[in-house]
C-alpha cells in the first residue's frame, strides 16, 4: 500500500455515490464511497486497504438518486486496476483508504 504520484490526465467529477467492489473472481465484496471519476478512472474511499495492482470490478448500487451531467459519464459496472491505496487520517478506532482505479481498456 503505497501513494503514485498525480498521473490523472482528464477532467476529475466529484460525487458521493455508494458502490460495491470486490477484487476480481472473488465471492466477497465491500461496500464502498465512489468520491470522484474521470474517463480513465475512479476513486473511491474504503474501510479495507487494496493491493497495488489488485484487479478490481465495482458497481454502483443505483443511480435512481442520483442525477447530473457528470454521472452520465460513470460506467455502472467496470473492472480497473488499483494503482494507488492512501490511509486517510483517522482515529485509531477506524481506518480508511483513498483508493485509485485505473480502467482496463475495452477491446472491440
Amino acid at each position: 500500500m503505497t501513494d503514485s504520484k498525480e498521473k490523472r490526465t482528464d477532467e476529475r467529477f466529484d460525487c458521493k455515490v455508494p458502490i460495491v467492489v470486490s477484487s476480481f473472481n472473488s465471492k466477497h465484496s465491500k461496500d464502498a464511497l465512489l468520491v470522484s471519476h474521470c474517463m480513465d478512472g475512479i476513486s473511491f474511499i474504503s474501510n479495507d486497504a487494496f493491493f497495488l495492482g489488485a484487479a478490481v470490478i465495482f458497481r454502483i448500487r443505483s443511480f435512481k438518486d442520483f442525477s447530473g451531467s457528470d454521472l452520465e459519464r460513470l460506467p455502472s459496472i467496470c473492472m480497473g486496476e488499483v494503482k494507488s491505496c492512501t490511509k486517510l487520517p483517522a482515529d485509531e478506532a477506524s481506518a480508511a483508504y483513498e483508493v485509485g482505479i485505473k480502467y482496463y481498456p475495452q477491446v472491440y
